[in-house]
């Protein structure tokens, strides 16, 4: 797969993957940012941090949905 013409492939599945660990990424970022700062120490300090969590993932999918990110 040294050749010129299959060269493109192999940088179109390089982006591919960089975006794919990229993503990942941003999302255990952020878990671990809610994770870390929001300390279950009550009932409703648990339900907010599942709520944190949820809402984020949900607002890093429909900005990675809008902005094209596969």
């Amino acid at each position: 797969m040294t050749l010129d013409v299959k060269m493109g492939y192999n940088v179109f599945m390089l982006e591919d993957i960089l975006s794919f660990v990229f993503r990942i990424g941003l999302v255990v970022a952020f878990w671990a940012f809610v994770w870390r700062f929001v300390k279950p120490r009550t009932q409703l300090m648990r339900l907010l941090r599942a709520a944190l969590l949820v809402f984020g993932l949900l607002g890093i999918w429909a900005v990675l949905k809008i902005t094209g990110a596969n």
